[in-house]
């Protein structure tokens, strides 16, 4: 029996999104590939409204309580990189920046890398509470998964499960 390769842990997460694994919080519509914004190349890129789409009846109800907001989601893969605050606070500046270009209500940024995490990064991670940017770093050898402490940042678990695509092999 032939052994399967490993599976991508942004390949799985992408997968996950596009079978409706954001549904609750956002439809995301519209997934770009190694989208470049600046010097950063996002390996997954993701847009879309917090109105769903779906039956008649959640569909009527989503048009009628529901705010319709833009969302977006900046996925890098900084895989042998060390991640530094400091690398982190330019993506959070650029993810920003992209944000209000493109009106987004509110985003996620979400960072992987394949090294162990830093408490310094642990303890910046965790503290970070702007409202509009939910902030996950995660390590995909060790399967640590750090988010923000805001309810965007606690979202990436619940509802994007972000932790399910760390999960391969």
């Amino acid at each position: 029996m032939k052994p399967q390769p490993a599976v991508n842990p942004i390949d799985k997460f992408e997968q996950g999104l596009i079978r409706g694994g954001s549904r609750w919080i956002a439809d995301l519509t519209e997934f770009f590939r190694d989208y470049r914004v600046d010097d950063i190349t996002f390996s997954l890129y993701a847009k879309g409204k917090t109105r769903s789409s779906g039956f008649f009846l959640s569909k009527l109800a989503a048009w009628t309580i529901l705010p319709n907001y833009k969302v977006g989601l900046f996925c890098v893969d900084k895989a042998d990189e060390d991640l530094t605050t400091e690398r982190l606070r330019k993506l959070i500046t650029l993810v920003n920046r992209a944000t209000e270009r493109e009106e987004f209500h509110w985003s996620w940024l979400i960072v992987l890398s394949n090294r162990n995490i830093s408490s310094g990064m642990l303890s910046f991670v965790t503290q970070y509470d702007k409202k509009e940017l939910g902030l996950a770093v995660a390590s995909t050898s060790s399967g640590q998964l750090l988010l923000s402490n805001n309810q965007v940042g606690k979202a990436i678990r619940k509802q994007l499960g972000l932790d399910k695509a760390l999960k391969v092999n």
